[in-house]
């Protein structure tokens, strides 16, 4: 076991490892090996693990490790419908990968516009099958997840109370876009809890490793870092520096927005994960 520090998650009550454990990667990995890069990431300490039905194996890979040690984990996935009919559906798919009945956190995935937000929202929307489950005591919290879009978030925060956000908070995205300012103030108000992805941008800041981190966990109010990890090595580099984690200093912080800036701008054609700020008119 490491010294992973841990926070509260906003409101939910959940303390939560600074260092979590994101699922899109097992989809290329061999059962055996995600099991043991699920079992080792909680035998250093991860308590958080996130996860999507979208993520093609990834749910079923997990539930493999969370059959014998469910308890020891804060469990997250995600449903990417609208509707809920087609929400309902898929999140009992994701209760027999998982191998649980009952998940921590459902998150509504990718929130990207007015309309998904107005869709969701709806009597016959997503969010009622994630509520329903939530008061059958199935699901403790109802999260929501962005990508490219903070204005989009902010407001999805103050029309309805989420619990927790999962959203790009990474440098690369911060030398892009105001992500943090603009959905900070609307998660202070609403004490949700706030958890940063994209902390590596895909690789861009593959030199950066240490600096990325600790950026994104040194976030005022973020309670943690979810980041993918391919193996062991990955894993163990990532868990021995949230372990000794200090935040960077505001020159550390400068020059790895600096650099993360320049990285974008070199490699803008592959930045598809990016939207920068829309220009102002008038």
């Amino acid at each position: 076991m490491s010294d992973i520090p841990m926070r509260p998650l906003g409101a939910t009550g959940l303390d939560v490892s600074i260092l979590a454990l994101g699922g899109v990667k097992y989809n290329f990995l061999p059962d055996d090996e995600a099991a043991a890069l699920v079992n080792r990431a909680i035998d250093l300490g991860i308590n958080y693990i996130d996860t999507a039905y979208g993520y093609e194996e990834s749910e079923r890979k997990i539930g493999l490790v969370l059959r014998d040690r469910r308890d020891e984990v804060v469990l997250a996935t995600k449903t990417i419908r609208r509707d809920y009919d087609a929400a309902a559906a898929e999140l009992e798919q994701s209760f027999e990968r998982l191998q649980t009945d009952y998940i921590d956190i459902v998150q509504i995935h990718d929130l990207h516009s007015e309309q998904d937000m107005a869709t969701i929202m709806k009597p016959d929307g997503a969010l009622k099958a994630v509520e329903e489950l939530r008061d059958a005591g199935r699901v403790g919290f109802v999260g929501v997840t962005s990508h490219v879009d903070p204005v989009i978030l902010a407001r999805a925060l103050r029309a309805y109370p989420f619990d927790t956000i999962l959203t790009s908070l990474g440098a690369v995205h911060a030398a892009v876009r105001p992500f943090y300012d603009t959905i900070m103030p609307a998660a202070r108000e609403r004490n949700v809890g706030v958890l940063a992805m994209k902390v590596m941008a895909y690789g861009f800041l593959a030199d950066h490793v240490d600096a990325a981190l600790r950026y994104a966990m040194g976030l005022p109010g973020v309670a943690a870092a979810v980041v993918g990890v391919d193996d062991t090595a990955q894993l163990e580099q990532l868990v021995a520096i949230a372990s000794r984690f200090k935040p960077l200093t505001d020159s550390e912080s400068k020059k790895l927005l600096a650099d993360a800036r320049d990285i974008y701008e070199a490699r803008k054609d592959e930045a598809w994960f990016i939207h920068p700020e829309p220009m102002a008119i008038g």
